[in-house]
């Protein structure tokens, strides 16, 4: 007994000494004019995870805080952040301070040109919604955000590593592949939107290169239509990736991790001033990732390095550039074969890839802005980003058929090599001006926007689907009972004459003119209301060969929406946006050589919109429900198949409509307990099928059920002080595949699906000074899943059981 209670002495001695190596800071955060504050947040510059978020007093408070010299912020959207230097020792464990901000009008605008500053999952503002920095409460639209802070503490690495935390959003296929509301976004079908524009990711061939996270800032997606804003648009959801800009002040930060699969990955990110007045600013992130993949014969390795540059001259100009080059040197997965009709019958790693195939692709874009405020009412901002795509290829895939159909274990093959580059160039300008008439306060804009794609006329491809043994010329096979993995010999393989598609795709010259006007008009303070009208002209610039017109799509696209304060810290919203989407002008002028007797149309579409948007728990949480519509119009569809001559066989449907609700709630319910969670239900028909078997069916990759969550507490007590752990997964209801497939035995032609999964994460973390420890468990419970895919030659599998652990340094 007597050694027991020594024991627990010395242990409550222990515990007394380790509390008084430790400090509370509190403090008020106030305007100006002495009104408190509430929903900013108060943050240790050295430690993000040691924060608090004003009260409705603007009180703060900052318990367990470890003596040292820490470097206090307080910041928030509209207000100069204000600096603090703080020491916590024996003789002063209790601090206390007073912050007076002041107001910025121009904090929102520069905020895209000068980097984010805040910390946490949740966004206030946004661009893309409006085209002007505007607080999401106030956006008659749903936009949802995906921070950077929630993308380095999942350890998310490429874009699909993201999307899985917005409601609506899924996978289509492994690719830049998407489906948004019900709608695939990618390929022909949409593209991605780098600081507001259009880049290379997502269409064309840059479709099969997924982006890299290291140097964005947040991802967000605008659902439904955009074109008012964009142009030539998905109708489900336009996706935006902001990259990370310059700060004034000092950070450097790198990671190291490695992972399942002999991953091995690294970043940086520095960021600062170059100059002592602060008027030059830089920032720099690299990132290299090598990896054997959970598939067979899928080696890769990703590089990206980004510069960037801001250059404030006076108060009223701001200049940014920023360079970003990126490297992939891997194989193409083209996915999982499914053999005799069973989805499980081959492991997951199970591919068609050849040791000597190659996917090499290099992108590059540059991208400048300039904001430019001429007085206090009128500021002028233009923007230019150039993006280069170029890919060298060689692989061994499927020809979307059977050898010895029904029994589908022969797949017919086809070898492809393809040397081919892309470019995209785009020009916005636009004014904006804020002033009133009467009563009512207006925020307009005047603008246009100018878009090129074109491809390099020396690019080349070789296709063969034969080749000579013994003299013979024998079809490429093969058995996925009995797969036969080596080098190939293609120098027998036979040549097919170059398809009519890729001679197209050689003449792919188009360009687009944007010119928009909008007016976010304050007509009382609880009521707002958003016009917004747009005329859009596309134009190829197509070599015919015989001196005719060149095919003009353009199209009126009208935008208009309303805001309502029901109460302070809730918005009604209701909306109706009109979308477009102009097809390649060959669909128009050549239909035959794509399966059609008469020219496809372009798509059209619109949505209406209603639903809530709310901040709560002092503004640190914020949560939208949703409930839309959307009817599109022509949809575009590859079959799968193609044409003797190596065409793509498409077909057009003539409406389907998308219909459901969405629930997203992110942000802070404790400064150290964070939240991401979404709910989405969607049902969207086909109602006028080109192929009468598809009619009254739901569309393809489109679940009728999706939800996701991450929530992650971070300790603040003294024994477990700066130990963190999440705790997320994802559920996807079952989808019907792109295509009917031939039923084994049978032969008969059947629509089948994917089936539901859920996936389970988990992630441990540790702080300790300046040194982040991190491990993350992903498909905690090993499930067998589909992210997607589109038929029994191309199914996308989800990655197994995975970990990946990292140790970043900050200062």
């Amino acid at each position: 007994m007597k050694r027991h209670l020594i024991l627990f002495l010395l242990m409550l001695h222990q515990l007394v000494a380790y509390s008084q190596t430790e400090g509370h800071v509190t403090g008020t955060v106030k305007n100006a004019k002495g009104d408190a504050l509430e929903g900013l947040t108060v943050t240790l510059k050295e430690n993000n995870a040691l924060s608090a978020v004003t009260a409705a007093d603007g009180s703060f408070h900052l318990h367990h805080v470890p003596f040292g010299t820490y470097t206090l912020l307080a910041l928030g959207v509209g207000y100069t952040t204000e600096a603090r230097t703080i020491v916590l020792a024996a003789g002063n464990s209790e601090v206390l301070v007073a912050f007076t901000l002041k107001q910025n009008s121009q904090a929102l605008q520069e905020v895209e040109v000068l980097g984010r500053k805040e910390t946490s999952y949740k966004s206030e503002y946004s661009f893309i919604g409006t085209k002007t920095a505007t607080l999401v409460m106030d956006v008659p639209q749903t936009i949802s955000t995906v921070t950077k802070e929630l993308i380095e503490d999942q350890q998310a690495f490429t874009l699909n590593d993201v999307v899985k935390n917005v409601a609506g959003v899924n996978q289509y296929s492994s690719y830049d592949d998407l489906t948004v509301r019900g709608f695939r976004n990618g390929y022909e079908s949409g593209f991605r939107l780098v600081n507001g524009l259009r880049s290379g990711y997502s269409y064309g061939n840059g479709f099969f290169r997924v982006p890299l996270t290291v140097n964005l800032e947040w991802v967000e997606v605008l659902k439904g239509p955009g074109a008012a804003l964009f142009g030539d648009i998905n109708p489900g959801g336009t996706i935006n990736m902001v990259t990370k800009k310059p700060l004034e002040e000092d950070r450097k930060a790198v990671s190291f991790s490695v992972g399942s699969f002999q991953t091995m990955r690294s970043t940086l990110d520095f960021t600062g001033a170059l100059t002592v007045d602060k008027t030059l600013l830089y920032r720099l992130n690299v990132g290299y990732e090598n990896t054997k993949t959970f598939r067979d014969v899928n080696d890769r390795a990703s590089f990206i390095v980004a510069p960037t540059i801001t250059f404030r001259p006076t108060e009223n100009t701001t200049f940014n550039a920023e360079l970003v080059y990126s490297n992939f040197n891997g194989y193409l997965d083209r996915g999982l074969p499914i053999q005799a009709g069973d989805l499980y019958a081959l492991p997951f790693s199970f591919t068609l890839s050849q040791p000597n195939d190659h996917f090499r692709v290099t992108d590059l874009s540059l991208n400048a802005s300039l904001n430019q405020k001429i007085n206090d009412q009128l500021s002028f901002n233009v923007a230019y980003m150039k993006f280069a795509y170029a890919e060298d290829i060689k692989e061994h895939r499927t020809l979307n058929t059977f050898a010895d159909a029904p029994l589908n274990t022969v797949m017919n093959l086809r070898y492809f090599e393809r040397r081919a580059k892309e470019y995209t160039d785009n020009l916005s300008a636009y004014f904006s001006y804020a002033g009133n008439t009467g009563p009512l306060s207006h925020k307009v804009v005047l603008g246009a926007d100018y878009v090129k794609f074109s491809t390099d006329k020396n690019s080349t491809m070789f296709e063969a689907r034969q080749q000579l043994v013994n003299g013979k010329a024998v079809p490429l096979t093969f058995d996925l009972r009995n797969p036969v993995y080596e080098i190939k010999n293609t120098s027998d393989y036979i040549r097919r004459p170059t398809p009519q598609f890729f001679i197209d795709y050689l003449n792919s010259v188009f360009h687009t003119t944007g010119l928009y006007v909008q007016d976010q008009v304050e007509v009382t303070d609880k009521l707002g209301l958003l016009l917004g009208l747009r005329y859009e002209l596309f134009r190829d610039e197509r070599d015919y060969g015989n001196g005719e017109e060149t095919v003009q799509q353009n199209m009126l696209l009208p935008r208009a929406g309303l805001t309502y304060s029901v109460l302070e810290n809730v918005n009604y919203f209701a909306s109706y946006n009109q979308g477009f989407r102009p097809i390649n002008p060959r669909y128009i002028k050549f239909p035959e050589r794509y399966g059609r007797g008469e020219p496809f149309e372009n798509e059209q579409s619109y949505q209406v919109e209603t639903g809530f948007k709310g901040e709560f728990f002092q503004k640190a949480l914020f949560a939208t429900v949703s409930f839309y519509q959307i009817e599109k119009r022509n949809t575009l569809i590859n079959t799968g198949q193609v044409t003797e001559e190596g065409n793509p066989i498409y077909r057009q449907n003539g409406k389907a409509r998308s219909r459901g609700m969405e629930l997203e709630v992110t942000g802070n319910l404790l400064p150290n307990f964070n939240l991401n969670a979404n709910y989405a239900f969607n049902r969207t028909e086909i109602l006028d099928a080109d192929v009468a078997a598809e009619n009254g069916m739901v569309a393809a990759n489109a679940p009728k059920y999706s939800a996701g969550l991450w929530a992650k507490y971070t300790f603040t007590g003294p024994v477990l002080n700066g130990v963190g752990i999440a705790l997320g997964g994802n559920y996807v209801s079952r989808r019907r595949m792109e295509v009917q497939v031939n039923a084994v035995n049978t032969g008969e032609l059947i629509w089948d699906y994917w089936p539901e999964y859920t996936v389970v994460t988990a992630a441990l973390f540790y702080h300790v000074n300046k040194f982040k420890l991190s491990l993350n468990l992903n498909n905690v419970l090993n499930k067998r899943y589909f992210v997607g895919g589109y038929d029994y030659f191309r199914a996308s599998p989800g990655a197994p059981r995975n970990f990946i652990a990292t140790v970043g340094y900050t200062i």
